[in-house]
């Protein structure tokens, strides 16, 4: 995956899981996984499979595709 691509991901997954309220811990458990994963996403040491970037984006009630587009 491209890494300006990644890098929006990770940005746009840490502000929203911020506007939620919620913590990596919180999110990681809530979409089925260990309590360190999202910690370890926003970080960039692991690129999450696309179940996961679903998950993600039910999470937030959006398209999966928007975790990857730029904000302003």
């Amino acid at each position: 995956m491209n890494e300006d691509i990644l890098n929006i991901f990770r940005h746009n997954l840490e502000r929203l899981r911020k506007r939620y309220g919620c913590s990596c811990k919180q999110l990681s458990e809530l979409i089925g996984c260990d309590s360190s994963y999202i910690s370890k996403v926003e970080n960039g040491r692991i690129i999450p499979p696309l179940d996961k970037i679903i998950a993600i984006a039910d999470f937030f009630e959006i398209e999966f595709i928007d975790l990857f587009k730029k904000t302003n």
